[in-house]
């Protein structure tokens, strides 16, 4: 009778020491993961690089492995720069739907260290008015900036459809807007390939894979000196 007893005090005791253990483990993972996270090297971090697009960057037309986001991934692969491209293109979107799209991307806990904002294109095509535009590009640049996060501009050209002095006034948007909010501006992806028919798909309009190749080469260059 006493060894009976004396087995079922030993398994209370065991049962009461491993709910004691659960609860210094829950009690302490977050310290020790803060802790840990405080002595992981900032090199070896991972950062990312948002594009926030339409089509041009969603890669209408292509597979997603000849998108030049894909192939600048593949770069900074090869020179084992701790950096993630996220390819935040949707096509057919304008520049209204740029701030609602950037406050869905900070929801993500991991947040962008760059993001690329190369949107206007589908308003040119529209002919939408041009301070409307530029209204909305801002608003999206003061959203980045409250969040201080260092913010690239695409420059966009749209063709002469609407006139001259549209497609000039709508080229100055993105001038003017890097000059007053002191960023930097990229010129625009498509400068070497629009109009050539063999780096363009049928519509003209969208690069193909050859294209995305010479695009994927341009904006490396330029943004290589950011990703250090």
């Amino acid at each position: 009778m006493e060894a009976a007893v004396a087995v079922v005090q030993d398994q209370v005791i065991t049962k009461f020491i491993l709910f004691l253990s659960r609860i210094v483990v829950a009690l302490c993972w977050p310290l020790l993961n803060l802790i840990y996270a405080q002595n992981i090297p900032q090199d070896s971090i991972e950062k990312k690089i948002v594009f926030l697009g339409d089509s041009l960057t969603e890669g209408y037309g292509v597979e997603i492995s000849s998108t030049y986001t894909f192939l600048l991934q593949e770069k900074i692969k090869s020179e084992k720069l701790k950096w993630k491209v996220i390819n935040a293109g949707i096509s057919g979107s304008t520049t209204a739907s740029a701030k609602g799209r950037i406050n869905w991307i900070l929801k993500d806990k991991n947040r962008p260290s760059l993001f690329v904002v190369i949107l206007g294109a589908n308003d040119g095509l529209r002919g939408l008015n041009v301070e409307s535009v530029k209204k909305n590009i801002q608003d999206a640049i003061d959203l980045i900036k409250k969040e201080k996060i260092p913010i690239i501009l695409g420059e966009i050209f749209v063709p002469p459809n609407y006139g001259k002095d549209y497609s000039d006034n709508f080229k100055k948007i993105f001038v003017e807007l890097a000059k007053k909010n002191n960023i930097i501006l990229m010129p625009f992806i498509l400068l070497k390939i629009a109009g050539k028919p063999d780096l363009n798909l049928p519509d003209g309009i969208h690069p193909n894979e050859k294209g995305h190749q010479i695009v994927s080469e341009e904006v490396y260059t330029f943004i290589r000196p950011y990703l250090k």
